[in-house]
């Protein structure tokens, strides 16, 4: 295995991101492993690929298409290419991993 994928990377990598919020850890043909640490609010719009947010720390609400659910550390969470979605009221240690697969407009 030449890199690790850790946590303690995957913060080093948010720092000094241009949004401070999302580092990119790992691109691989259409596989992209990111983390992702927003700071009180989640601004982010909808995707061109299929993603899974495995939820690494904190708890909140997961809005999707407009249905609220609660999530938790150690969730995992599908979203499918497009789909309007976003993180609310989380706590202060929100953090999750990300992967991005597939084509554009999803499979």
């Amino acid at each position: 295995m030449a890199d690790r994928y850790t946590v303690k990377k995957a913060l080093t990598l948010v720092a000094e991101s241009e949004d401070n919020a999302y580092g990119v850890l790992l691109e691989h043909g259409t596989l992209e492993l990111g983390y992702y640490k927003p700071d009180k609010i989640d601004p982010q719009q909808p995707h061109t690929r299929d993603e899974i947010y495995v939820i690494q720390s904190g708890s909140g609400f997961f809005v999707l298409d407009g249905d609220r659910h609660p999530f938790e550390t150690g969730e995992a969470l599908f979203v499918p290419a497009g789909m309007v979605h976003r993180f609310e009221d989380f706590t202060d240690d929100f953090a999750a991993w990300v992967v991005f697969y597939g084509p554009d407009g999803g499979e």
